[in-house]
């Protein structure tokens, strides 16, 4: 048991018999539950906080577009003179220079005459200051042309620095959300991990709702490692609760001295006697012969592997039987 809790009841004794799902002991699972809804509670808070690690930027998506669109609309505007103030303008100017062009027919008309006498000084002077007035008009026209394409050109300055403020911001926010993103992310799934470790400590074919159970058909309880009151996981450390043999695998090493080996061969059928039951007589199987002797009382012996056919669980771990194998 590698997570935390304490056992309660202990429910086998050692060299009893136990079967396949058999309660064994009783454990209390508070401190693992506890930990589990911690792990969960994490989990939630994680999630909670990747859904809002992404600042929201469509406002300022929406506003770097608009401000694109203006751009776009002041850059025409400035090049193709269609603003509303300019075609104004224009159309002043239009009418200044044609009155310009008439005061100058009008000024040629009056100098040849005066020039003949024709006309008196005062008269001519009249139109003198007609052009003068012509001529400021269209100056003063075309002034007001150059200063409106100016504020054009200086507020399409400072649209443009906007935006790429703006869009600056927006880089900025954007790398920012991708790394928070990316930050939240890495904790949900490291207690995502955490979470599922935790859950498979429980998840284990010995381990039943708050019981350790037997997971072999056929065992017997070869020593119990703990009491009630014990403390099971403690810092993640396993603690081994019960060892439990499996029955049915259980084989008979018998002990042929070295001269009659040769007559043994794998597959060969013996018979088995138990010494607690000298009167039954059990079959058996050779299957193993090591390729290794050892020596017991002055000779040599190789200890050959038999496996029982015992289903009535007479043979027992550390009983001694004698086997006989056929001449």
């Amino acid at each position: 048991i590698d997570f935390p809790s304490t056992v309660t009841d202990v429910q086998v004794k050692e060299g009893e018999r136990v079967t396949l799902g058999q309660p064994l002991m009783t454990i209390d699972l508070s401190e693992y539950d506890g930990n589990m809804e911690k792990l969960k509670q994490q989990l939630s808070a994680n999630q909670a906080a990747l859904n809002s690690a992404s600042q929201d930027i469509s406002a300022l998506q929406a506003d770097i577009a608009q401000t694109q669109d203006e751009v776009a609309r002041k850059d025409d505007e400035y090049n193709s003179g269609t603003g509303a103030d300019l075609k104004l303008l224009q159309n002043s100017l239009n009418l200044a220079q044609k009155e310009l062009e008439n005061a100058k027919k009008d000024f040629q008309s009056y100098q040849t005459l005066y020039d003949e006498g024709a006309v008196s000084e005062a008269t001519f002077n009249q139109y003198v200051s007609m052009l003068n007035q012509r001529q400021n008009a269209v100056d003063d026209v075309e002034a007001n042309i150059q200063k409106t394409k100016t504020a054009l050109k200086d507020e399409l300055n400072l649209l443009n620095v906007s935006l790429k403020s703006k869009q600056i911001q927006l880089s900025q926010l954007q790398q920012g959300n991708s790394t928070n993103v990316a930050m939240q992310q890495s904790s949900l799934a490291a207690a995502q991990v955490d979470l599922d470790i935790m859950a498979s400590k429980t998840a284990r074919d010995y381990i039943k709702d708050n019981q350790v159970v037997s997971n072999v058909k056929n065992g017997i309880v070869k020593n119990i490692g703990v009491g009630s009151g014990s403390r099971l996981g403690a810092q993640g450390m396993p603690t081994e609760v019960i060892n439990i043999i499996d029955a049915d695998s259980i084989t008979v090493n018998a002990e042929v001295y070295e001269e009659f080996t040769g007559s043994v061969h794998v597959g060969d059928e013996v018979r088995i006697v138990p010494a607690s039951f000298p009167d039954t007589s059990l079959k058996g199987t050779v299957t193993y012969i090591p390729d290794m002797a050892e020596e017991k009382d002055g000779r040599r012996i190789v200890r050959v592997e038999v496996k029982p056919d015992d289903p009535g669980n007479i043979l027992k771990p550390g009983f001694t039987a004698d086997v006989y194998f056929e001449k």
